[in-house]
């Protein structure tokens, strides 16, 4: 039986049912503060009529429906009518679909056997997770980003038939890119390319005085050794476009050519002994890198520096003896070595975001210019940001480049947003380090090792066909999505979109009767927030430019595939993708494009919406079809939930729905919030300390809670919200699984949370998201969300002060 010290049979499911402790009871002190306070009443009146409008003007015919007497309600209900069609196939027994018995074979195989969920939920759920299984439909994050990366791999092979008419160059480019792999490696086109861009410089030759040039027409090659631009939605005026200045393309080659890394971690041959001299106290917050990190992230940057060296072998004249060559090399190693030292660490950034707010600085040109004049930003702009002309491939960085005023003609039409301006400022002092000629020579080096490198040489990725995908991706972003979109029914995606819309009215409404009820809300917070609730918008609906092929028609109409020169097809595709017309900057940008193969929904700042992308709200859609409600619930639930509380997180505190407004909290209330982040950080640091095997040793894990406190808190919250909209819904009635009769609804909605979240991950894949991700691991993250919930410990009857019910819970929403 859980909970004792026998191991249970292994027949046997965990036995769950656990007796209910006695002297349980509810404080209801929040009820007497409702009776008495009047604001709440004038709050509640105008919410409950806003709520009731809302309902009469978005949904006429579920009003109409919900509204008929009980004798007149129709056997046939309308596909959105959940209430209706759960009265009508039933609240309970157990769901005989085809999806239901897949969904419980599912279930079965992750859980493990013989733990106890109350000391270790995580294990319970994920314990028998492989990632060897087959993929299901609705499998956890990480299986079903691999799912649908490999759907569009068969589609660009055109397993579906679908490569012809708008999508044929596509499906052209991916052939040609997969025949590339037959051809011996040669570097030849890349120093060509190089020579056109100015060329290496030798010592004593005349540098040019201005690196703007240079960096310009890397940026248009989409090369961004110093820094990226961009353009997009701006932060605070949704109907406009900025300009983004970003950190730089570290390992371009990482990121879009070859295999993620994250998932499975770098390895290596040989050994290493990583242990600790001295025990390390128990801390609430490392901002320290742990040494298995520093281990591992000083392998990445020698692999890079060989690669380096090796481009730098083919760079220098055959002709230069030993002793100049060993001092350039030397040279372009230190710089190449310091700009990488400059990079902001992936702590410092969410210090600077957290802390000081300063991430994304808003900057004119004037100002632009006056802090970081190493760069002459008006030409750069104009010259990167301009549209491309025909003959563009053939012109070098010697072009005349002279402010043009394409774009910037004025301050007023721009606004320059600087990613982390700390960065920028050390960017300044390290290239005054520098002789220009050593600068100009270092940036075709890291262009060639960082954006051009495993385009040439195929034997820099283990799988070639996934990094021609990966490539179309990146390069077609827009015609890959249309031909993932097109897979499925315009109607059935609608029908989706809608489902995940009242999903989403219901978390919302949720969040806003606990909204009215937290006491740590003062009265003045408590309206900003319900006011900026009831204007978030959720984006659901696939856009219709996606199902329309003269659109994909038209954006492939200046695609040059040429099937004997891949190299070639490349860099002519990167100065088109770079390309930006001077009218995104005045026409209305409320409208963005997403990719709806991507598994990963947000938040949106500037529009205050929350985007959940197709791929994510099909996997789950088995639910609505007769399957149990607490699937969906827990899953997509918690997922918009989570988005949702974005909204009100410690990065948007500082952001109102009234741009004039500086914070929808008022000071009273932050340092209220601000405690209860810091119950969570405090409880993760007192609950979570890990040690794993890396190389035969076992390593202590550096955990930053502070750093995770964000997404920790939505987590925790988002679980809650969903939770209690199911009930609300349900009242903890629901159909069950085949197979899984003896576990209650009740129990069955925290499985299905906690197993979108299983994963296998090697001791380098876990350091690597301990140190580099914003988010929890998915061990601690399950459980640090299950023990602070009430509905957890309820519904499989844990003890007091057992690891999965702690005596001591924190919740903000």
């Amino acid at each position: 039986m859980a909970g004792e010290d026998s191991p249970m049979p292994e027949e046997a499911m965990v036995h769950v049912e656990r007796p209910i402790q006695a002297g349980t009871w509810i404080c209801c002190v929040p009820c007497y503060w409702l009776r008495r306070s009047k604001a709440v009443h004038k709050a509640l009146l105008t919410f409950a009529m806003l709520l009731v409008t809302s309902l009469l003007v978005t949904s006429p015919v579920l009003f109409l429906i919900t509204t008929l007497p009980e004798g007149d309600q129709p056997r046939d209900c309308a596909p959105l009518d959940e209430a209706c069609i759960r009265e009508r196939d039933g609240q309970e027994g157990v769901c005989e679909t085809r999806a239901c018995h897949e969904a419980s074979r599912r279930m079965l195989a992750f859980l493990k056997r013989g733990v106890d969920p109350c000391e270790d939920f995580y294990q319970f759920a994920c314990g028998g997770f492989r990632d060897r299984q087959p993929y299901q439909p609705s499998s956890n994050f990480g299986s079903l980003q691999a799912q649908v990366d490999d759907q569009i791999q068969n589609m660009l092979a055109n397993a579906s038939g679908k490569m012809t008419g708008a999508f044929y160059k596509l499906g052209q480019f991916y052939e040609t890119c997969i025949d590339f792999k037959d051809k011996p490696v040669n570097f030849t086109p890349v120093y060509r390319l190089l020579d056109e861009l100015g060329g290496y410089l030798p010592p004593k030759s005349l540098a040019p005085v201005d690196i703007t040039p240079l960096v310009s027409e890397l940026l248009r090659l989409n090369g961004a050794p110093l820094f990226d631009v961009y353009v997009d939605v701006d932060l605070y005026d949704r109907t406009r476009s900025s300009v983004f200045l970003d950190l730089p393309m570290k390992y371009r080659g990482d990121t879009f050519f070859s295999e993620n890394q994250k998932d499975d971690g770098p390895r290596w041959r040989r050994a290493i002994t990583l242990t600790d001299e001295h025990p390390r106290e128990r801390r609430s917050s490392s901002t320290a890198e742990s040494r298995a990190y520093t281990f591992i992230k000083n392998n990445m940057e020698e692999k890079r520096s060989q690669r380096i060296l090796k481009i730098i072998d083919g760079l220098l004249p055959k002709k230069m003896n030993d002793k100049d060559k060993a001092m350039e090399t030397e040279q372009l190693s230190q710089f190449c070595t310091a700009l990488s030292k400059i990079y902001p660490r992936h702590k410092d950034l969410y210090n600077w975001m957290d802390v000081d707010q300063r991430v994304y600085v808003p900057y004119n040109l004037s100002r632009l210019q006056e802090e970081f004049g190493y760069i002459r930003w008006k030409t750069l702009l104009n010259a990167t940001l301009g549209a491309a002309t025909p003959n563009s491939h053939n012109k070098t960085h010697n072009r005349d480049l002279q402010d043009q005023n394409l774009l910037l003609d004025d301050d007023r039409f721009l606004c320059v947003y600087v990613t982390a301006p700390h960065y920028f400022h050390g960017l300044g002092k390290l290239l005054n380090r520098f002789s220009r000629r050593v600068v100009h020579n270092g940036l075709l080096l890291l262009y060639a090792a960082d954006t051009l490198h495993d385009v040439v040489n195929v034997t820099a990725s283990k799988n070639w066909n996934v990094s021609c995908s990966n490539m179309a991706k990146s390069m077609f972003s827009f015609a890959v999505g249309a031909l993932y979109v097109q897979q499925y029914d315009p109607q059935y995606l609608d029908t989706i979109a809608n489902r995940v819309e009242i999903l989403f009215e219901r978390i919302k409404e949720t969040l806003a009767e606990r909204i009215l009820v937290k006491t740590w809300l003062d009265e003045e917070t408590r309206m900003q927030a319900l006011l900026k609730l009831s204007a978030l918008t959720g984006k659901f609906h696939v856009w219709p430019g996606f199902h329309n092929e003269s659109f994909v028609a038209r954006e492939m109409a200046e695609v040059t595939i040429d099937t004997d020169d891949f190299f070639s097809t490349v860099m002519r595709r990167f100065r088109q993708i770079r390309s930006v017309s001077g009218e995104v900057f005045r026409r209305n940008a409320s409208e963005r494009f997403r990719h709806p193969y991507s598994v990963n929904a947000y938040y949106e700042l500037s529009t205050n919406s929350i985007v959940i992308p197709i791929a994510m709200m099909t996997a789950w859609s088995w639910s609505w079809d007769g399957g149990p409600a607490y699937a969906a619930h827990a899953t997509l639930g918690s997922i918009v939930g989570h988005e949702i509380l974005h909204a009100f997180d410690l990065h948007h505190r500082g952001q109102s729905l009234d741009t004039d407004q500086l914070l929808w909290l008022t000071p009273k209330t932050w340092r209220r919030l601000e405690a209860r982040i810091e119950c969570v950080a405090k409880l993760y640091a007192r609950s979570f300390w890990r040690k794993v095997k890396f190389f035969g040793n076992n390593v202590d894990v550096q955990f930053d809670w502070n750093v995770t406190r964000n997404e920790n808190v939505a987590d925790i919250g988002a679980l809650q919200i969903a939770h209690e909209t199911w009930q609300t819904l349900t009242n903890g009635k629901d159909r069950t699984l085949p197979g899984l009769e003896a576990l209650r609804p009740n129990q069955l909605f925290f499985i299905s949370a906690a197993q979108t979240y299983c994963s296998n991950m090697t001791a380098e894949a876990y350091i690597l998201s301990v140190e580099l991700d914003y988010h929890t691991p998915h061990p601690e993250r399950v459980n640090g969300i299950m023990m602070n919930s009430e509905a957890f410990t309820e519904a499989f009857r844990c003890r007091a002060n057992v690891r999965m019910n702690p005596s001591e819970k924190c919740s903000t929403w």
